[in-house]
């Protein structure tokens, strides 16, 4: 389940040992996180590399920086020209003076993990101050490798389906699941069953019945902007320490054009708009910006403790997810592939217990309280009065929750002036969804649910739209 770089990583290294591979994706290959990814290739632990030792030891940390280091390795071997595919350093730099000591302390970790680093009294980005420099890390092409990935799954012998949503699995042992065309063929949506032995859960997402995944890896939305610049930056991959980091590589190969991201938040409990603005901000405050070319959020999901979630799905036998891959997916989900084909084919496999999907970290705990807060806020919404909504008041592009005409209902007008009445409640678990005035959606706080101003599901763990509430 799933045609992001996940899923196809996963069906690739199933076929090579010889299992029979069905990949469905609900969308399009290529639009969905995958496809939105500022295409990083990076092995630096998200959560510092202080912070990654700490919490697993030296010998597993090293383990888990080699695992992300075999990814890159990976994607450059199946990687044509075509991906453009280029070997780069990185850097991890503060703009702060203040910062070096804690800069320095992660560099000499970093080394510990088996990283190639070199300190940098000079980063060669507007306004750092110190940092280090990583070598051999890379950046690529995202939607041309994601295309090749799904030939490569083909030739292999294995079937994609596109527009073919599937349930996900709730009980221990399921055989089949249901499975809906997320597109018309005449006025009739599609529905059928698919049979298997194992499913993998490539969603991104928790969609399985686990109920403890849904803590552990809240949804957060990131922001990009491509921006062309009238200076060229250098052929690197830049990040900074702030919290939540801005980061920024090259989107073309004469460094004119370039992207960059950051300003993270909760999903559907953040300001668009106000973070959008904010990394343009940044960019401009640093660059001599001449254009900017285009910009989009996407969709991730945080693990708690700082480390994904692969492997055999909590209390199932025969369900395997990936999840929490954080804003690393792209190793992390190349890396879950041989890891979940290993371990469906019986094969020991490193760190098993330390990817397990149903660890609990102590450590964590105040984490998954604190990201618990925003969900039950949320449902509090259910029964707290709403505000009063003027439909007809509504210009394109804006929505609202509240009460209009004496019914509770989320209502917009799109971007083309129609007005659009919908029931407020997320259809996965019952949240309360909140409108999205950026990306023109509708967006659910509680496990990142998002759906079209009209309602039709887009993405996240909701397997169906919005009710539409009519006039």
């Amino acid at each position: 389940m799933g045609g992001g770089i996940t899923g196809l990583s996963t069906a690739l290294e199933l076929l090579e040992r010889g299992k029979r591979v069905i990949v469905c994706e609900a969308m399009t290959i290529g639009a969905g996180t995958t496809g939105g990814s500022s295409a990083h290739l990076d092995a630096h632990p998200e959560i510092g590399p202080v912070k990654l030792i700490s919490r697993l030891g030296i010998e597993d940390a090293a383990k888990y920086t080699s695992m992300r280091l075999r990814a890159i390795d990976v994607i450059e071997h199946r990687a044509t020209a075509g991906c453009a595919f280029q070997r780069v350093p990185a850097y991890f730099y503060s703009e702060n003076p203040a910062h070096e000591k804690r800069l320095r302390d992660a560099s000499q970790a970093a080394g510990q993990l088996g990283l190639d680093v070199q300190w940098c009294d000079s980063v060669p980005i507007a306004s750092a101050v110190c940092g280090y420099a990583i070598a051999n890390m890379a950046r690529i092409d995202i939607q041309q490798y994601l295309h090749e990935l799904a030939d490569a799954v083909e030739a292999a012998g294995g079937v994609i389906y596109e527009n073919t949503m599937v349930s996900g699995p709730v009980e221990k042992h399921p055989a089949e699941l249901e499975t809906t065309s997320t597109c018309t063929v005449g006025a009739e949506r599609v529905t059928g069953k698919v049979t298997f032995g194992d499913v993998v859960c490539a969603v991104h997402c928790n969609d399985t019945s686990a109920q403890q995944l849904y803590l552990q890896t809240p949804a957060y939305q990131s922001y990009v902007i491509a921006a062309r610049i009238k200076e060229s930056l250098p052929d690197a991959l830049f990040w900074d320490d702030s919290e939540p980091y801005f980061y920024v590589r090259r989107a073309t190969n004469d460094g004119m054009t370039i992207l960059a991201g950051g300003c993270d938040h909760r999903t559907g409990a953040g300001d668009e708009l106000a973070a959008m603005a904010a990394l343009r901000k940044w960019l401009q405050d640093r660059f001599d910006v001449e254009e900017i070319v285009s910009q989009w959020s996407a969709e991730l999901f945080e693990p708690t403790d700082g480390l994904p979630f692969i492997g055999r799905a909590p209390g199932m036998e025969n369900v395997w997810i990936a999840t929490g891959l954080s804003g690393v997916g792209l190793t992390l989900g190349t890396a879950a592939g041989w890891v979940i084909a290993d371990l469906i084919s019986g094969n020991d496999v490193e760190l098993a217990d330390v990817l397990c999907p149903s660890r609990v970290s102590l450590s964590s705990l105040g984490d998954v309280v604190s990201e618990g807060v925003t969900t039950a806020a949320n449902y509090a919404e259910r029964v707290l009065p709403k505000n009063q909504v003027d439909a007809d008041s509504l210009a394109p592009g804006e929505g609202a929750v509240g009460t209009c005409d004496g019914v509770q209902m989320a209502v917009c007008r799109d971007r083309e002036g129609c007005l659009h009445r919908l029931d407020p409640i997320c259809t996965h678990m019952g949240g309360v969804v909140r409108w999205n005035p950026l990306e023109q959606t509708w967006d659910c706080p509680v496990h990142g649910g998002r759906f079209a101003a009209d309602g039709s599901r887009l993405y996240g763990p909701p397997e169906s739209g919005l009710d539409d509430i009519g006039s």
